[in-house]
């Protein structure tokens, strides 16, 4: 999907290195997140495995591509496209210069979708009940979904989005990537799970 289906949902990264205070640091509770995954339905994923590159473990979608992982001095951004290449799966993480609360990474990211005026717009914004804040964006050419994790000096944006082209997004790809999006757990608090490599491709 190419930088334009991450700018989306990674345009508050750039802004949090100019974070000069902020507020008490809120975080799930770790052991609901774990009892959470053994809800998720597992058809289409992978096993679990760890991703020491985004400091996760979690099931990318079967026969999903690893795209090439991009790093930049802010975030470590590691993507999976679907078979159809209108589909994608990504996790950013972020070493932050101060503790952050997941609500104000979401809150940068909805001034940075302001600012694109008609190319970029925030549809939505929620928090679940295991205290995950939600978002739901788009612009001209991507849709895009997802929420952040907070722990200590880290933060994860899970996301998965679909390009905005004439015929409907495959419900089945969909599928995979939010139940996807469900089963990624941040290395700190997950169940030890057996190192895999991953294949990427550009």
């Amino acid at each position: 999907m190419g930088m334009s289906f991450r700018s989306i949902a990674l345009g508050a990264l750039g802004g949090l290195a100019l974070i000069l205070s902020a507020g008490c640091q809120q975080s799930v509770d770790c052991v609901r997140l774990i009892q959470h995954q053994a809800m998720i339905d597992p058809a289409g994923l992978g096993e679990p495995q760890k991703i020491e590159a985004v400091k996760v473990t979690a099931c990318p979608p079967q026969k999903w591509v690893a795209l090439a992982i991009k790093k930049t001095p802010i975030y470590t951004d590691m993507q999976w496209r679907s078979p159809s290449k209108v589909t994608a799966l990504g996790i950013a993480y972020v070493h932050l210069p101060l503790p952050l609360p997941a609500s104000m990474i979401v809150w940068l990211a909805k001034q940075e979708y302001a600012k694109q005026g008609e190319n970029g717009e925030l549809i939505g914004e929620w928090t679940d009940n295991l205290g995950r804040p939600w978002f739901e964006a788009q612009n001209a050419k991507y849709h895009v979904r997802g929420y952040v994790l907070t722990h200590g000096f880290d933060a994860w944006i899970v996301y998965s989005g679909y390009k905005r082209i004439d015929q409907p997004p495959s419900a089945a790809e969909l599928g995979v990537a939010t139940r996807a999006l469900e089963r990624v757990v941040p290395i700190p608090i997950a169940p030890d799970v057996p190192d895999k490599p991953l294949a990427s491709s550009d």
